[in-house]
């Protein structure tokens, strides 16, 4: 089962996001995917509807070091198409 947060935005109310991984398709492939998938006003809205969250801030430190420069980036995305329909 995917980690769950609840964090307080910045400009007020409550984000929930849910950790998992890149897909082989993506060129942050096997890293940290944090997705946003519901926001509330009260803190106690967002525990209601996800009680198995931890309250509080991650980040998910992901890294672009291993992507190419310039024009080899068209490429590197062709190659991790290609390999995701493999």
């Amino acid at each position: 089962m995917p980690e769950i947060t609840i964090e307080k935005c910045k400009y007020g109310g409550w984000s929930v996001y849910e950790f998992d991984v890149y897909p082989r398709s993506s060129v942050l492939a096997g890293q940290t995917r944090k997705r946003h998938i519901n926001s509330y006003e009260k803190l106690e809205e967002a525990e209601k509807h996800y009680p198995q969250a931890d309250v509080g801030c991650r980040d998910a430190y992901n890294s672009f070091d291993h992507l190419p420069d310039g024009d080899d980036m068209e490429a590197f995305e062709r190659e991790c198409l290609r390999r995701e329909q493999y």
